[in-house]
């Protein structure tokens, strides 16, 4: 099985065994559904769960489950991961993931140059930053965002960008 993590949980939420959760990237794009099945990843096991409730509270994702209705029964969650089986999912729904993307040529979208290669997705749980290393070896980062990328080839294994001046800083 190989999982695909959605974000972690930072805290119980009331008494009535309801936890916040701090989405990912995936997490915020993720279609939550009551009756879903996540896994709580805890000393490399991991957990099903079957989500009975969700709603959203601020920057978070607020989750109820099934047979966990007291505070005493998630208390032991904060800091765990939450995790989908990629197995159980269409991943076609997901523009991507993140070991998609590693080691794509990245383009300028504008003139087909090579901008380098992708070596990283840093996720800061809000938009995500591509990082790209250069031929020289210095690495830049491109927001993940619709309006700087404009096509992620899964086939060919590129990925183009819409740059903009002062993205790439030269010495």
């Amino acid at each position: 099985m190989k999982y695909l993590k959605l974000g972690t949980i930072v805290n119980t939420h009331g008494l009535k065994g309801e936890v916040r959760v701090l989405c990912n990237y995936y997490g915020n794009n993720f279609p939550w559904q009551p009756k879903s099945i996540i896994y709580l990843h805890s000393n490399n096991e991991y957990q099903p769960l079957t989500i009975t409730n969700v709603r959203h509270h601020k920057q978070f994702l607020l989750l109820t489950f099934a047979k966990h209705d007291k505070i005493e029964l998630v208390e032991t969650m904060k800091t765990k991961d939450i995790v989908i089986d990629t197995d159980e999912i269409n991943l076609d729904s997901l523009p991507w993931t993140y070991n998609d993307v590693m080691n794509y040529q990245a383009f300028d979208a504008s003139n087909n140059i090579s901008l380098g290669q992708v070596i990283d997705f840093v996720d800061n749980n809000h938009q995500g930053l591509w990082e790209i290393e250069m031929i020289d070896g210095n690495t830049f980062f491109i927001p993940n965002n619709k309006a700087f990328i404009s096509k992620v080839d899964k086939t060919a294994k590129k990925a183009y960008f819409n740059m903009i001046e002062g993205l790439i800083q030269h010495d």
